[in-house]
């Protein structure tokens, strides 16, 4: 069945995808309010303001919401992005009120205690010492930070230790009258749900909530890059491994040249077997993986390649990775790698409309991106019509060393000297 979408007065949304084979239902609260929409001083408010809502509101305690729906067997939990923040729960169909009471009791009803406050800061805090502890975490808030510097995503989502603990309980409740409003807000459904229950459903726990009508939000970028310049940063960290990243600045999250590149990404590194993991794994034995993948945002994007490796075969892995790149730039992809790609780029799409959750992220991330959902046959088409010369050119275009950047977190680095191997 397609997604249903409906707008109201108040500029709130709701999609519904219902999906009658399914026993359950995935129900999301999303708010178009992230990290870019901070400030300096704010950077970590908009993971702060997640965290608290789970604090409790005048008529339910903490444990209470914990109880409640860890009582019907239905999965909770939230995550705060650079470009917004959600709210999603999976339960039994049956469950659907009492999830969307509860979510909509935290979004509208928050009450927490200057204790719950200063607690919830410390348990921040130490979420970023682990992250700052985790060698990947590092690296790739390090790489993010460098190729965003100067940017709305050039800070860590959850902030630092310095931010978080100067913040007041004013300025969660300030941050939630700004942004937690009705045109920045999704609400969506899918799974064994009606489009009319769902409508109930809005109706009855978010609409009479909002007042007044809709300002529009802005369209997003068409196209945009980043154009940093070539630099190599690193961070000491005493681990057995060096953990490293190579960044390659490509187009923006809305530009039509994304779609070839995403071939290039799975033909080069994205699985094992890729080019890169079958020649620096499978035949050196260099690392235990190797992997890539693609970061785009409305500014711009990167296309990166990661591993972790001792010291004494960084500079082997980084010669190999050079190697490879000029033989994907030199004698281009083949028809059968093309053909595979579009394999798994079919299964994968039909692998997440089995998922009641995949389903339901999918489409708040293309209404909140895009002002739109992208119909399965839409994105087969784009898959589908990617051939051969076109992998070849954007390989070209793109994979070059002019602005690109390399990160690497672990010890001995100031050795390291990557565009020795990457020229």
């Amino acid at each position: 069945m397609k997604p249903t979408i409906k707008e109201y007065p108040s500029g709130l949304r709701l999609i519904v995808e219902p999906m009658p084979s399914f026993k359950s239902v995935a129900t999301s609260v999303f708010i178009i309010a992230g990290s870019r929409d901070e400030s300096p001083k704010q950077w970590g408010l908009s993971h702060f303001v997640e965290h608290m809502l789970f604090k409790g509101t005048t008529t339910r305690s903490a444990q209470d919401i914990a109880n409640t729906l860890s009582g019907l067997g239905v999965d909770y939990n939230a995550y705060t992005s650079t470009n917004a923040t959600c709210y999603h729960t999976r339960g039994l169909g049956n469950n659907v009120d009492v999830c969307c009471d509860i979510l909509s009791d935290m979004y509208f009803n928050l009450k927490f205690s200057d204790e719950d406050f200063k607690r919830e800061a410390d348990v921040i805090c130490q979420e970023i010492a682990m992250r700052d502890d985790h060698p990947r975490l590092a690296l790739s808030e390090l790489a993010a930070e460098t190729f965003y510097a100067d940017t709305k995503y050039g800070h860590n989502i959850a902030g630092t230790t310095e931010t978080v603990l100067a913040m007041t309980p004013d300025d969660i409740h300030d941050y939630i009258k700004t942004h937690y409003v009705a045109p920045k807000t999704i609400i969506s459904f899918s799974g064994d749900i009606t489009v009319e229950h769902a409508e109930k459903l809005v109706e009855k726990y978010f609409v009479p909530h909002f007042k007044g009508s809709a300002k529009p939000l802005e369209q997003p970028l068409t196209d945009h890059k980043i154009n940093p310049s070539q630099q190599f940063v690193s961070k000491e960290k005493d681990t057995e491994q060096q953990n490293v990243a190579i960044l390659f600045p490509i187009m923006n999250n809305n530009h039509d040249e994304r779609w070839a590149m995403s071939f290039v990404n799975e033909i080069f590194s994205s699985d094992m077997s890729s080019r890169l993991f079958i020649s620096v794994r499978d035949k050196l034995g260099l690392v235990y993986s190797i992997s890539g993948g693609m970061s785009l945002a409305d500014l711009g994007g990167y296309y990166y390649i990661y591993f972790s490796c001792t010291p004494k075969n960084t500079s082997k892995v980084l010669k190999t990775i050079n190697e490879e790149l000029k033989r994907l730039k030199g004698d281009g992809v083949t028809e059968a790698e093309v053909k595979k790609v579009k394999n798994i780029k079919l299964a994968e799409k039909l692998y997440q409309g089995e998922s009641v959750e995949g389903v339901n992220q999918r489409n708040v991330r293309y209404l909140s991106e895009f002002n739109r959902i992208v119909p399965v046959e839409e994105y087969l088409e784009n898959v589908n019509k990617i051939e051969l010369a076109d992998v070849n050119r954007i390989a070209n275009k793109y994979l070059n060393y002019d602005n690109v950047i390399v990160a690497a977190v672990g010890k001995s680095l100031d050795k390291l000297k990557p565009f020795d191997f990457l020229s």
